[in-house]
């Protein structure tokens, strides 16, 4: 029961929230006035990436004013033009009610929208707003389902959640090779929570 239980905390922990190619290097190579000034440009010529670098530069104050309304109004442009990034972080935006009213299912929808479009993390996040019923009914199945995509990705955090799954028989039949096998990769990529969950299980036996 305790391991049970164990398990079930271990879902209890925030999403995570990053960028990828994000406009840092345009800062790094022209300055902030003027890689700003260039993703203007494109951004009003329709570049969907430009839209979605110009919401990150309002998120992180970089190059300009934070301003979370205006990081929403271009991340939407771009997340309308189907850029897997932007869904991810307007989802962010959503999540944490920044820019916009908190909404925790929209945030849900924009991550389901970029993890369709490949968004590694997104896939992730919607494991653990499954798992958590965060936005949407808690659904193990659901959650099982896009903490394995995620894993199969090289995700560490979602290969030590799928072994915890595969570990508690959660939206899967209970399979302790299978557990050992994925909470293995976790912990050989460092993470701490299949560390604690190899000790726990003693997987090595399986």
């Amino acid at each position: 029961m305790r391991n049970i239980i164990w398990i079930f905390l271990l879902f209890f922990n925030t999403l995570l929230f990053a960028q990828n190619d994000d406009g840092s290097r345009l800062y790094q190579t022209f300055g902030e006035k003027k890689a700003y000034q260039l993703l203007v440009d494109l951004a009003d010529k329709g570049d969907a990436w430009a839209m979605y670098a110009l919401g990150v530069s309002y998120y992180k104050a970089r190059g300009i004013k934070q301003d979370y309304k205006k990081s929403f109004f271009w991340l939407k442009k771009a997340a309308d033009k189907n850029y897997a990034d932007a869904q991810y972080l307007l989802g962010t935006l959503y999540y944490h009610g920044r820019g916009t009213l908190k909404d925790l299912s929209k945030a849900y929808s924009w991550y389901e929208k970029a993890a369709q479009n490949g968004n590694v993390t997104a896939m992730f996040n919607l494991g653990q707003m499954s798992a958590n019923g965060w936005g949407v009914s808690k659904d193990y199945t659901k959650a099982f389902f896009w903490f394995e995509k995620a894993a199969q990705k090289g995700s560490v955090l979602a290969q030590s959640k799928l072994g915890l799954m595969y570990a508690g028989g959660l939206g899967v039949k209970k399979d302790m090779k299978t557990a050992k096998k994925w909470i293995k990769k976790a912990y050989d990529g460092g993470d701490k929570e299949a560390k604690k969950a190899w000790e726990m299980f003693k997987l090595w036996k399986y």
